[in-house]
């Protein structure tokens, strides 16, 4: 289903707290160029009792509310698109939420037909593309980097090697690097394989105390993950042989 615009109203459960709970309200609309033009605004509520140390600790801050008006390349169209054209939509009960269901209001104007209007059967695919979307709006408007991982390996017979992994939100692409023997080599990965990886990092609890807080020069297998700590990650064998087969 090709679609003229799309809106979704979302709220995080009734049961999740603050600082966690927020809303938002996207608004996507195809262009001429096959990219679509997106507007985003999320709120972040009931914080007001809570002090402004507990919510820095919690990676938070006093003022977390956005909002976002741009455009995300044809990759981000086809995505969503096909996104579209595989949901099935089911009538809205508000009454009948349960305290840990999420809220969502899809509203589709599709080309050449009726606009339609409830909730994903599959909430799950759309949950997961919005934080990706999310992450897109912030990489736009210079609120965060892309996803950057440096996977060094000490360990390996045939000398020393490096990779690097700089995934775009923005973009949808997966770009690595590979430096061996001081040869370097590129390869562009498709988008599915940060899903696979990032569950696969995250998967670990890397604990700051014994990270390094400058570049490893010798012994073991080495992760960055784009800020100042680098931690030896040997045990963690499905990890490492993961970095290894991405080139």
């Amino acid at each position: 289903m090709s679609f003229k615009s799309l809106q979704i109203r979302y709220q995080t459960a009734r049961s999740l707290p603050a600082p966690y709970a927020y809303f938002y309200t996207l608004t996507i609309n195809p262009v001429a160029t096959n990219a679509v033009a997106v507007n985003l605004a999320i709120t972040y509520p009931d914080r007001d009792d809570i002090d402004d140390d507990e919510l820095i600790a919690e990676g938070y801050t006093r003022d977390d509310d956005f909002s976002w008006s741009g455009q995300l390349p044809e990759s981000w169209w086809k995505t969503i698109a096909n996104l579209v054209r595989k949901t099935r939509l089911q009538p809205i009960k508000e009454d009948e939420l349960d305290e840990d269901d999420d809220f969502w209001e899809i509203t589709i104007d599709p080309d050449g037909g009726n606009k339609i209007q409830g909730k994903p059967a599959k909430g799950d695919d759309w949950q997961y593309l919005m934080q990706e979307l999310i992450q897109a709006s912030y990489e736009s408007m210079g609120r965060e980097r892309p996803f950057e991982l440096v996977y060094l390996n000490f360990n390996d017979p045939q000398g020393e090697q490096e990779l690097q992994v700089t995934a775009s939100f923005a973009e949808r692409t997966v770009k690595i690097k590979r430096v061996e023997n001081q040869r370097e080599q590129t390869k562009i990965l498709p988008w599915s394989t940060l899903q696979h990886l990032m569950s696969q990092v995250y998967d670990h609890d890397y604990d700051p105390d014994e990270a390094q807080l400058k570049r490893p020069k010798r012994d073991g297998q080495w992760l960055n993950l784009g800020t100042d700590e680098w931690y030896e990650i040997s045990e963690f064998r499905a990890l490492t042989k993961q970095l290894k087969d991405l080139f």
